[in-house]
């Protein structure tokens, strides 16, 4: 989708008129990592990386990413929807993920960009999406800045685990850096190919092969897989006060496997390969029951919050994840 194809809208701000621009992934995302960086402080946004690899080389679909920018062609606002395919047990279908909706402070209270994005909805819908969700946190609560802003509803607030490792070493797990060699190896793809087989009485993410070796190629970001005999995990390190921690992101049950199945021996390979005396586990999943301390919201630095947005039959009232974790989104 190019701006020629799909011609930008022109809401009035004052005197002003703002340009939206949407383009498929084969723009330079320079000018919106810089203003991104501004807003969020996050290092991701630090260069240009990550945005092409988010929005260029998804092999699900192409992304669906709105640039507000001033006369000048200064990009102050941003917004987008990855495509991702989830199933259920009697379903098959793709939503979109809403990323990195954010603009700059001095642009606060111009409700632009929740109004711009639903111009841009059937750019969305023809690539088969049924539904969108994001999770957002304490600095993404206006609807100018948020799926509430379209009509979203909460799913539920994720909850925060810690967890412990087992004194105990156990045998059976084995753990593979993930580099880029790995994830193009026979192994990768053998560990990998049969992770989409679980049943899902509600939503799951389907991570074939091709969709978890590039999210698992995220820049900047290493990553390590643990295997059981039943259960593919991955994990990466991250640091709380200077101290280290095993960040859980993600469980797979092998095989088609039906839970409840056991987590712990994961754990303790993740946090004896990170060197991490913890680990951090954010979300649920209908298979792997993850025991461990459940972090009270007021004590969490930014809350988290699912929200679903139907494009379809699909009931938004009652509709539910089977599994969401880390690796669902793009936090880490």
């Amino acid at each position: 989708m190019t701006s020629d194809e799909h011609p930008p809208g022109d809401p009035q701000v004052g005197s002003e008129t703002v340009r939206a621009m949407a383009d498929l992934p084969t723009k330079d995302w320079t000018a919106t990592s810089r203003m991104l960086h501004v807003v969020f402080e996050d290092e991701r946004f630090a260069d240009v990386g990550y945005l092409n690899w988010l929005y260029n080389e998804s092999p699900v679909g192409n992304a669906v990413a709105v640039d507000l920018q001033d006369e000048q062609g200064v990009v102050f606002g941003h917004g987008a929807a990855i495509p991702q395919n989830f199933r259920s047990d009697d379903r098959d279908t793709r939503f979109v993920q809403i990323v990195n909706i954010g603009r700059l402070d001095e642009r606060a209270g111009e409700n632009l960009f929740a109004n711009e994005l639903l111009n841009y909805i059937p750019y969305v819908l023809e690539q088969g999406v049924t539904g969108g969700f994001g999770v957002t946190n304490a600095k993404s609560t206006s609807p100018a800045m948020s799926l509430d802003g379209l009509g979203a509803t909460l799913v539920c607030q994720l909850p925060v685990k810690v967890l412990l490792p087992s004194p105990l070493w156990r045998k059976g797990v084995v753990t593979y850096d993930v580099t880029p060699d790995f994830l193009e190896s026979k192994t990768f793809v053998e560990l990998c190919s049969d992770l989409d087989q679980h049943p899902a009485s509600g939503f799951t993410q389907r991570w074939n092969v091709d969709q978890l070796r590039w999210r698992l190629s995220r820049p900047n970001t290493r990553y390590a897989l643990h295997a059981s005999n039943n259960v593919v995990a991955i994990s990466t390190r991250s640091s709380a006060k200077g101290l280290p921690i095993a960040v859980m992101m993600k469980m797979l049950p092998r095989y088609g496997s039906r839970g409840p199945l056991p987590a712990e021996a994961l754990v303790t390979a993740a946090c004896r390969y990170h060197r991490a005396p913890v680990s951090l586990y954010v979300g649920f999943n209908a298979h792997l029951p993850m025991r461990g301390v459940t972090v009270p919201r007021r004590l969490l630095p930014a809350p988290l919050n699912l929200l679903f947005l139907t494009l379809s039959d699909i009931d938004q009232a009652s509709f539910a994840f089977d599994t969401f974790e880390l690796l669902d989104f793009d936090a880490l």
